[in-house]
């Protein structure tokens, strides 16, 4: 007999636990890092550039640059903040999960 609701669905791949998603967030962060050195680096060059040019033209070129690098830089440092929070989140979570386990047995 045909089931109502149709069949049972294949048992896929375990979900991740909150070790390998904490693990996966913190590659997230150093990668966010990364990039947040390298706009330091650039927004360093552009500082270079802006003392050493004379034109006010291409000084409020330089500076526009600058800006926008930096607002990139600020964009990923929230998103770092962020994430490291959720991580925190999470470490909690298992510290607590880990506790009742051991609590019970």
């Amino acid at each position: 007999m045909k089931r109502v609701f149709g069949k049972k669905k294949d048992p896929g791949p375990p979900p991740p636990s909150l070790h390998d998603a904490s693990e996966a967030m913190d590659k997230r962060v150093d990668h966010l890092d990364v990039k947040i050195t390298a706009l330091e680096k650039e927004l360093k060059g552009y500082r270079d550039k802006m003392k050493s040019t004379k034109s006010p033209a291409a000084k409020k070129n330089l500076q526009k640059r600058a800006l926008d690098v930096l607002k990139r830089k600020r964009m990923y440092e929230q998103q770092r903040d962020q994430m490291c929070n959720q991580q925190f989140n999470l470490d909690q979570a298992r510290h607590g999960i880990e506790s009742a386990k051991a609590s019970v047995t």
